[in-house]
Formats: structure tokens, C-alpha cells, sequence
């Protein structure tokens, strides 16, 4: 069972295909029983700028530390999807190792 452990924002750039676009980012931090995390990444993107990229439903996020993620949006994306897509990428801490050492963000 997962339980609320942390949350906080974030700044970094967002990548298609080559091109890049600077994004504010959310993150949600849950606890497993096993004492391991998973952290939930979650930014809104233009609509037009992702279509004019060519999005096929997956970005990396550049974190400001250089971390690469990827973050999704399930199903197809047109013109008439709401004009701010929402994506989400997820990762995991092991457990003895706090989640503000890998994401400093969570201490804003």
C-alpha cells in the first residue's frame, strides 16, 4: 500500500525529437510498505507545440541536475485534446536512500 510521503516543483526543459521547451514540473512522493518510494512526475505542454514536434506519446524531461525522464501520455493526441496535455513519469528510490538526496526539489 502506498502512502503520501513528499511532495514539490521543479523546473527543467522538455525534449521531442531534438527540440526543447522549458517546463515546470510537480513531483509526489509515496511510500511502499518496503520502505522503497516512487516518485510521480507530472507537467502540462503546449497541445500545438507537442503536435508540431511529432509527440507519439512519450518526452524526456531534463531535470536542472541533468536527469533524464521519460514522461508519457496515454492515447493519441489531435487538435482536439484540451490546449495544455498533461504528462506523467514515474521513478523509483530504494529504500535507506532519501528521496531529497535524488530529487532536491522536494525541499522548496
Amino acid at each position: 500500500m502506498l502512502t503520501f510521503a513528499d511532495e514539490g516543483n521543479g523546473s527543467g526543459m522538455l525534449e521531442i525529437n531534438g527540440h526543447s521547451r522549458p517546463v515546470s514540473y510537480e513531483l509526489v512522493v509515496a511510500r511502499e510498505e518496503d520502505d522503497t518510494k516512487q516518485v510521480r512526475i507530472r507537467l502540462k505542454a503546449p497541445r500545438d507545440w507537442l503536435l508540431e514536434q511529432g509527440f507519439n506519446g512519450e518526452a524526456i524531461l531534463v531535470r536542472d541536475n541533468g536527469a533524464r525522464i521519460p514522461v508519457r501520455r496515454e492515447g493519441g493526441l489531435s487538435v482536439e485534446d484540451n490546449v495544455a496535455v498533461t504528462l506523467e513519469g514515474y521513478d523509483e528510490t530504494e529504500a535507506g536512500v532519501a528521496a531529497t538526496e535524488e530529487y532536491p526539489e522536494l525541499k522548496n
